[in-house]
């Protein structure tokens, strides 16, 4: 600790350290030396170059000295005669010892003719006790303090000052100290508090002492919070990543107290927060700053689009990954969180009763507490927080007993709240959800102003990354829709988005006159291709909602009658032309880009063909429409240039022909429910095909990726529905198979349906899997063949309403003769039959109407799930001829199987290396009429021991026999020194010389009396018998650095578990029993009560673990071998954790050549094992049964070589020669 004190000193004084002729502050090449320079202005030299030594840094900060002294030539004589009188500035800390330094050579340099001053001997007086900063005090209630610019750990550290004048008094000295006493233990209250709750904790930036500008972190792993494999799919998370909450104090720490007294507008300004994600639970200085940047947050639904081609998340150790709903989550804290902890300390009220509380009396006053509704004291059950683990439930602020809440710590578990139970609240009004259907992604209420908020603000998913990402999925979503709104079967529409539309009735009346009529509107029989067109007024008709124009068919432009006024620059108009001589009709949505009246220059055209056609083309600036026709090959979608068309001597005679126009300024909520799904057909039919948007967006790298900014091929409602399309997915859908590429992972894919494409299924509630496996269990959890799997198919215009509400039974389509339930069968062909019982997606009708969206590569025809379900056919509402499963629960969608037109599969159907056993009985058929073969990987990972192996050639899978790969996966990294010290040490720094007595026991009570408090440990020193422990053979080298060093160490270990409470420091050196500096024993004790290690040991009679230090030859540049000799623990292959190898050496990176410093100490050292020891993550660590036994020598040193081979550690130089 003295290292780490003189080390932050220093630092603090290079950062902020300002005096007028002192200046060039820096760390010296040895070790606790400081350089710095003194400018002179008389003389032959500018500036003297001055080094202080400290002379044993283990003293600091109490009894050491400085030696001072110049380092250049030709200093005047003044210089060296002051600073050999000034003595050692003993005691002194450092920027006290520069102060004086600076007043003494003023003094000695004073009365020269360049610098006429006159110092006395009052200004030589140097107070230790603002040693850090001659920076200003913020004044804690000044809304501007810290915003701005961002905060950085080199901004300023503000510390109270004495008083103004900086003459205060010892008594204000002494309260000063007493409150920065009091507010730093209440801030370790706070940080053990959610240590002790099971999460990471850290800090950025100075916490303690008054310090303004700082960060709290506050971490979990994503693997403890329970959260499904398909949910974690769904939601983006890694079960190795830390969800991570950033607490930023923008003038100094407020503790709950502070934040509820303080009001709410005065609170909101003091903390911040925000949720991300993070490989590491403390992130960097600089991350923490971008997070909080106001810019960057409101672009960081954007910025993941960037790069969304790389899915992979190897991002930096210490950066951070926006969470799929950080958005609305950090508005909800930073918005809702005072108030809503507010209402639960004064009314006494849940969670769930303070947000309805919250919701309904937003801009009202609180009532009385007699007069408030007891449904708020009725908390919400929930069967998805049942299934979760207490970390992910906790409410902290329940515990009647405690005094004194951590922020920190109810923040937290609220975050997780709406974590872990995204799915049952509103993302824009937070409101708990009514729906009668389980849903796996987090979605917005049936309010319309959620959905238009949803939408409009970009809380959704981004509809970019999921187009470069996984366009087939993409894809799929839109011709699901399209299916089912032009079969005027969709239940749901993007009602409250604002989308202007044009009106459906008036395109088709304007098609229907050039023989075009529009596919799947409900509409008079059309003319017939060569009609004359209807004579009309040329007037436009702005009432009708329809307008004439003169179209210059080659400039793209459109001269209008004299007044009219519209359209203006940046609508979308819709127009036909063609027939009656002109050549094929076609209808063109454009969009306005220039309007000086009369004349509305167009962007280029999306031209849609005529009946019975479905491509579409889109002509690029420049290009003249008239030169090009449409290919009809579905599988080329691309315009192929032909010779131009000549166009008839009639438009020569007239220039320009004659058409009208309509503008899109309906508003979509406006139309009927059948208007509405023409619309929805109309829009989609407009869109380019995914592939054309992901080249598009990969055209854009480095680049804002948003298609908005492809204003002239996308229209504003266009891209509404489409962003409702995918952001109102309830489900998981992830491609298995890549059509472009043809690769198809055998481990994924389910083997026997060669022709179809494969996409991983997922649906139901964030808790569906738990509640799934628990039917398992309790069904038939003793069989061989607890599940099986069997196929459900459904019409095309079905699926939008299956992947938005799951399956179920509300709606009968093709009768229920065996029961009521859903329908599957083990035979694909039989649930084909279902699937194509209405026409085939891509069929035509004689009218022209298709139902398959025209733009699709996929082109699908049928579509038909495989489903996992409990083995119980006895239990069924039918088993013969189709398995009827009333129960939802019992039923878990895996797979989603779609036949597509016209696309050539390439690959073979090459077997899983791994599959699922299944029911002889119960075997589903594919296409060939040929059993399917499962792969182990469709079920949950805690099932996946129900597997056997196929053999394939040679192939083999080769598993590593020493090293568990989920624990591999696992480890946990090591805690941060400056993590470790705010969490455990109550030493707050070291206080100011001359604080008088008589004052409360937390200031004036000597540390020395509390070493060991019997009443805080059971721990009795002196009580080992060193002489049963098997230890290393006694060191047969010495060097004379390792030797001093380890002097060092050793004499300032012993000072400060002297000087510290037992209880709190956690580990004992025998100082008895140290006869060789090369080899210590240490006892670590005093572990928290509730770990599993704790209550191991209390069980087995045991105070403390006993380790052994052994030290190299060439320490400190290489780290010490520390190894527990008693007791043994259980190893990672046995559930065991904290760090303990199978040998008892500790798997550490700091403990070899890839993690030591040599400035490390042994303090830090032990602070580091013992907190690992005490980490729950990702398991405690457990004494293995039975007695009592120590571990041998050599199995430490195998075990710490085999840890250090498995992580790609170093191992220092001559470990086996110096321990073995």
């Amino acid at each position: 600790m003295p290292r780490k004190v003189f080390v932050a000193d220093l630092q603090e004084s290079i950062r902020s350290f300002c005096h007028e002729r002192l200046f060039d502050v820096g760390t010296g090449s040895e070790d606790g030396s400081i350089v710095f320079k003194y400018a002179l202005k008389d003389g032959p030299a500018s500036e003297a170059a001055i080094q202080a030594l400290v002379t044993d840094v283990g003293e600091y900060p109490s009894s050491h000295m400085y030696m001072v002294y110049t380092t250049s030539e030709k200093v005047p004589a003044a210089i060296n005669a002051a600073l050999e009188a000034a003595g050692g500035f003993e005691g002194m800390r450092v920027g006290s010892m520069l102060t004086k330094i600076a007043l003494v050579l003023d003094k000695a340099t004073a009365g020269s003719p360049q610098d006429p001053i006159d110092l006395t001997a009052d200004h030589m007086d140097v107070d230790d006790s603002d040693t850090r900063s001659s920076e200003p005090e913020l004044d804690e209630n000044d809304s501007d303090a810290g915003s701005n610019g961002a905060w950085s750990p080199k901004s300023p550290i503000h510390h109270s000052s004495v008083d103004g004048t900086g003459t205060g008094t010892s008594r204000q000295i002494s309260g000063d100290c007493l409150s920065r006493k009091i507010t730093n233990r209440r801030i370790r209250s706070d940080l053990r508090q959610a240590k002790e709750a099971g999460f990471r904790v850290s800090h950025l930036g100075a916490l303690v002492n008054d310090a303004q500008d700082c960060f709290v972190t506050i971490s979990c792993r994503v693997s403890k919070l329970g959260i499904s494999e398909e949910a974690m799919q769904a939601w983006h998370l890694e079960p190795s990543q830390y969800l991570t909450l950033l607490i930023r104090y923008t003038a100094g720490y407020r503790n709950l107290d502070q934040l509820l007294g303080s009001g709410l507008s005065q609170s909101k300004r003091s903390v911040e927060t925000r949720v991300a994600l993070s490989s590491n639970y403390k992130t960097s200085a600089d991350a923490a700053i971008a997070a909080f940047s106001q810019v960057k947050h409101k672009e960081q639904h954007k910025s993941d689009t960037s790069d969304a081609s790389n899915t992979s998340r190897d991002a930096p150790s210490r950066g951070l990954r926006p969470l799929f709903i950080a958005r609305p989550l950090d508005e909800l804290m930073n918005d809702r969180l005072i108030a809503l902890i507010e209402y639960r300390t004064s009314l006494g009220l849940g969670w769930s009763g303070a947000e309805d509380f919250y919701n309904d009396h937003q801009g009202l006053k609180k009532p009385q507490l007699g007069g408030i509704d007891d449904k708020y004291w009725v908390e919400h059950s929930s069967s998805s927080a049942n299934a979760l683990p207490k970390i992910a439930t906790a409410d902290h602020l329940k515990k009647e007993s405690q005094k004194n809440f951590s922020f920190p710590l109810v923040a937290m578990q609220f975050a997780l709240r709406h974590v872990v139970r995204c799915t049952e609240f509103c993302l824009v009004c937070h409101c708990r959800i009514k729906v009668d259907f389980e849903a796996l992604k987090p979605y917005v209420c049936s309010k319309p102003l959620c959905l238009y908020q949803y939408m409009a603000l970009g809380f959704g998913p981004s509809i970019e990354h999921e187009i470069l990402s996984q366009p087939h999925v993409v894809d799929l979503l839109i011709s699901f829709c399209y299916a089912s709104a032009i079969s005027e079967r969709l239940k749901s529409l993007p009602d409250g988005m604002s989308l202007n539309v044009p009106s459906s009735a008036l395109m088709q009346t304007l098609s229907a006159r050039l023989g075009a009529p529009i596919p799947g509107l409900n509409s008079s029989k059309p003319f017939s291709r060569g009609d004359k067109p209807v004579e009309t007024s040329s007037k436009s008709n702005p009432r009708s909602g329809k307008y004439k124009a003169k179209f210059d068919w080659a400039r793209m432009e459109l001269i209008l009658p004299a007044g009219d006024k519209r359209p203006v620059t940046g609508n979308w108009i819709f127009f036909t032309f063609g027939g009656y001589g002109f050549g094929a009709p076609r209808r063109y949505h454009c969009r306005v880009i220039e309007a000086i009246h009369p004349t509305i220059r167009l962007g280029s055209p999306i031209i849609l063909a005529e009946a019975g056609d479905q491509s579409s083309q889109y002509i690029p600036n420049g290009a003249n429409p008239g030169s090009r026709t449409l290919s009809t090959d579905m599988s080329n979608l691309q315009s192929v240039p032909t010779p131009a068309m000549t166009p008839p001597s009639a438009l020569a005679e007239s220039k320009y022909p004659e058409i009208e126009f309509i503008i899109y300024d309906r508003n979509f909520d406006d139309l009927s429910s059948i208007k509405k799904q023409e619309m929805v057909c109309i829009l989609l039919d407009t869109l380019p095909s995914v592939a054309e948007m992901k080249d598009y967006l990969q055209g854009k790298a480095g680049k804002e990726l948003s298609l908005h900014k492809w204003s002239d091929r996308i229209s504003p409602a266009a891209i509404g529905v489409l962003r409702w399309i995918i952001a109102s997915n309830r489900s998981c859908i992830v491609q298995v198979d890549s059509i472009e590429s043809g690769s198809r992972p055998p481990e994924e894919r389910v083997s026997g349906m060669p022709e179809w494409i494969q996409f991983r299924f997922a649906q139901g509630a964030p808790d569906k899997e738990q509640r799934f496996i628990q039917s398992v269990q309790d069904t038939t959890g003793g069989s061989a063949y607890p599940t099986l799997f069997a196929w459900h198919g459904s019409p095309l215009y079905n699926w939008h309403s299956i992947v938005r509400e799951g399956l179920h039974f509300q709606d009968t389509s093709h009768g229920r003769v065996y029961g009521h339930g859903v329908y599957h069968a083990t035979n694909v062909q039989v649930s084909l039959g279902y699937s194509g019982y209405y026409e085939p997606g891509y069929s035509t009708s004689s009218s022209g109407t298709a139902y398959g969206w025209p733009h699709s590569q996929l082109r699908i025809t049928q579509a038909v799930a495989l489903n996992e379900i409990v083995n119980a056919p006895s239990q069924f509402v039918s088993k013969s001829p189709h398995l009827v499963v009333a129960q939802l629960d019992w039923i878990q969608t895996r797979y989603l199987f779609v036949k597509t037109n016209g696309m050539e599969n390439k690959s073979s159907d090459e077997r899983p290396t791994e599959v699922y056993n299944q029911d002889p009985a119960y075997t589903p058929q594919g296409a060939l009429n040929q059993k399917v073969v499962i792969p182990i990987t469709a079920v949950s990972k805690s099932r996946r021991p129900v597997s056997r192996r196929l053999s394939h050639g040679n192939k083999k899978a080769k598993v590593s026999n020493n090293t568990s790969l989920d624990d591999a996966a696992f480890f946990s990294e090591d805690t941060d020194v400056e993590d470790l010290q705010i969490l455990i040490s109550d030493d707050d720094d070291h206080e100011p010389e001359g604080q008088p007595t008589g004052y409360d026991s937390i200031v004036t009570r000597s540390v020395a009396d509390q070493v060991v408090d019997v009443s805080r440990t059971d721990f009795v020193r002196g009580a080992l018998d060193q002489s049963t422990l098997p230890l290393l053979l006694p060191p047969a080298y010495a060097t004379s650095m390792a030797t001093k060093a380890l002097q060092r160490e050793l004499a300032g270990t012993i000072r400060i578990q002297e000087t510290h409470p037992a209880h709190e420091l956690g580990w004992y050196i025998d100082p008895e029993h140290v006869s060789n500096v090369y080899q210590w024993i240490v006892e670590l004790h005093s572990f928290e009560t509730q770990l599993p290690l704790a209550i191991d040991m209390k069980s087995k009679g045991l105070k403390s673990v006993v380790m052994e230090i052994r030290f190299g030859k060439d320490y400190p540049m290489s780290p010490p071998f520390v190894r527990i000799i008693r007791p043994r623990f259980l190893s990672f292959m046995q559930g065991g954790g904290g760090h303990v190898t199978a040998g008892g050496a500790l798997c550490m990176e700091l403990l070899t050549n890839s993690g030591w410093s040599a400035v490390s100490n042994i303090e830090s050292v032990l602070l580091q094992v013992r907190l690992a020891m005490s980490s729950t993550d990702p398991k405690p660590a457990r004494l293995e049964a039975g007695p009592v036994r120590d571990y041998g020598v050599g199995e430490a040193i195998e075990a710490y070589v085999r840890a250090c081979n498995a992580h790609g550690w170093e191992v220092p130089k001559d470990f086996r020669s110096n321990y073995s």
